[in-house]
């Protein structure tokens, strides 16, 4: 005999009977008359419900067989119908009913029903599931619903037995004043107990900024999801940052770039204004200058940004200007776009524009005397998904339209006689002995459309974040390429976070791009129509590897909190088809130290 354990928690599965197979897959034969029927409806009932089960329809199958239940109640119709809920996948249902069934046959001591009772039970046991549903602490007016049933609190002390299949779990509930809402989808196996942490999130606010709606999706926590929360005491979060970055490579270029960058944001207003500041100090002897027995080019280069944004409701838009200043290059740029949110904030898309225009020149030449001009329009589209509560997607699309030469002025290219063949990476002196007299400076296509399609998926994982991103790209030089990056954060304590960086990118090279350029001298000269040495616009891998880190100095709620970070990446890059070099290896990392006053 089973225990009693079993018959309060489950009930009996009992699958077997006089008028039944014991396998899973055997028929149910109806009830016969001798069988006990005095309700003739009650019997036409039962024999639909056997047609239906004969025909694979379970859900028919069980409404028949209850009607005929309703009509006169009898043991056998109860386990046919229990056959049919069993494989609809509906245990619980299944349960219900035999533990009628076994209730009777321990009644009347029927030794036999209730030995194959047994057996049965055992074995669907093994199918059910169960939801272990953790609730807030502090919650008031919390109501919790599966598959749209509410259920006690007090029942979620223990495990909540459920069939196997996806069941949605809906909260609602009033936190620190604030009515907020929680629903996830499991998807439970038979036999899995499925843990579900019930994180309540605010509704639909016209207050929320995009980066708390972020941050509470990725919340793991209610007290994660709290932090998010504009506060009625912090109008304004002001952040300011210093920070030094520095890159280095084999091909003899080095750079450094002091910055300092800050941020003033009213959650509660829904605006935000920052701005931004950096240097460029490079030193350069890469093979642009060795080829031509330049010295090591030297120089400086200055820019600016400033931003803002304002969604005091559904709907906003954000604004920025950008200005960069060197020797030879001056850049402008401005950028427009307009976001909002749909679906609670589950979808916030945003369509944007920038225009660009910058001069290029030659260094110690006045722009008057000798300048190119390039101007970029570019218009961008995208949305964010939250698709969980641990899962957020970001997708998004860009097309650039360039106009202008953007050949570089100082970039002089070699040419070679039809008949010479030069190596790749060949070096400078090589080169120089093989090449024709003549060196004319680079010249690329004055128009250059391009595209882009980009994804991000975020994903919560207990202390850790994993972040990975996909772009592709192709324009009309004929360029495609390839860039997949991945990152991975974990919360190491309370105040550190830690976690490494890869990406690898590949790319074909532009249509005009090649190693070597053949003129014609005779009878006059002739020049190809495009030229360069840009090894960038040629076909080439890279793979970067690296590491990230973010220590809190100060305690979570101090003011002003202080935030350090730094960040270190190496890229090795192979040049599949260049002249002067076949790749290079690079390193490049920045550190800071951000300060947040609320």
């Amino acid at each position: 005999m089973i225990s009693s354990v079993l018959l309060v928690l489950c009930g009996p599965l009992l699958g077997l009977a006089r008028a039944q197979d014991e396998d899973a897959g055997a028929q149910d034969a109806p009830p016969a008359p001798e069988d006990g029927f005095t309700d003739a409806e009650a019997r036409e009932l039962s024999l639909a419900a056997e047609t239906a089960r004969a025909a694979n329809l379970w859900d028919a199958c069980i409404e028949r067989d209850a009607a005929s239940i309703a009509k006169q109640d009898l043991p056998t119709t109860r386990v046919h119908l229990a056959g049919c809920a069993e494989r609809a996948g509906k245990i619980i249902l299944a349960l219900r009913h035999l533990q009628t069934v076994l209730d009777a046959s321990i009644a009347k001591e029927d030794a036999e029903v209730a030995e194959l009772a047994e057996q049965r039970v055992v074995q669907l046991l093994k199918r059910v599931s169960s939801l272990v549903i953790d609730v807030p602490a502090g919650a008031k007016e919390l109501v919790v619903q599966i598959d749209g049933s509410a259920v006690e609190i007090e029942t979620l002390k223990k495990p909540v037995l459920v069939d196997p299949g996806k069941h949605r779990v809906h909260a609602e509930g009033v936190l620190e004043g604030q009515p907020m809402t929680f629903e996830e989808v499991a998807d439970v196996a038979e036999g899995e107990r499925a843990a579900i942490t019930i994180a309540l999130r605010p509704r639909a606010s016209e207050f929320l900024t995009q980066g708390q709606i972020a941050c509470m999706q990725l919340a793991k926590t209610q007290e994660e999801v709290l932090r998010c929360l504009p506060s009625n005491k912090k109008a304004l979060v002001v952040r300011a940052a210093l920070e030094g970055s520095g890159y280095g490579d084999t091909l003899s270029v080095l750079v450094f770039s002091p910055a300092v960058r800050a941020s003033v944001t009213s959650p509660t207003q829904g605006w935000n204004v920052s701005a931004g500041y950096l240097v460029d100090m490079i030193s350069a002897a890469s093979p642009d200058f060795v080829s031509t027995a330049s010295p090591r080019g030297k120089d400086t280069r200055h820019a600016g940004n400033v931003s803002g944004g304002y969604k005091p409701g559904r709907f906003g838009f954000e604004a920025g200007g950008a200005l960069s200043d060197e020797s030879d290059y001056t850049s402008r740029s401005g950028n427009v776009a307009v976001l909002g949110d749909f679906a609670d904030k589950l979808v916030t898309p945003r369509i944007g524009y920038a225009y660009t225009h910058d001069t290029i020149g030659r260094g110690g030449t006045p722009y008057d005397v000798f300048s190119h001009t390039l101007r970029a329009h570019e218009v961008n589209g995208g949305s964010s998904f939250v698709l969980s509560p641990k899962t957020l997607l970001v997708a998004g699309v860009t097309v650039g339209f360039e106009r202008g030469d953007q050949s570089k002025p100082y970039r002089l290219i070699p040419m070679f006689a039809r008949d010479v063949n030069v190596p790749r990476a060949a070096s400078a002196d090589l080169v120089n002995q093989l090449r024709l007299p003549v060196r004319p400076y680079e010249q690329l296509p004055l128009e250059r459309d391009r595209y882009a399609l980009g994804i991000r998926l975020i994903r919560r994982f207990g202390r850790g974040t994993l972040r990975l991103e996909q772009r592709l790209y192709r324009d009309s030089w004929e360029i495609l390429a390839s860039s997949t990056d991945a990152r991975f954060l974990l919360d190491v304590g309370s105040r550190l976070t830690i976690g490494p960086h890869a990406r690898f990118h590949i790319q074909s090279n532009a249509r005009f791009f090649q190693r070597v350029y053949h003129a014609e001298t005779e009878p006059q000269l002739k020049l190809p129509v495009y030229r360069t040495t840009d090894r960038e616009l040629g076909p080439l891998n890279a793979i970067t590897g690296g590491l990230s880190a973010w220590l809190r100095l100060t305690d979570e709620h101090a003011s002003p909190g202080l935030l350090l970070y730094a960040s270190g990446d190496v890229m090795s890059t192979r040049y599949v088809d260049s002249l002067y070099v076949s790749s290079r290896l690079a390193a490049y990392g920045t550190m800071g130290l951000e300060a947040q006053f609320e």
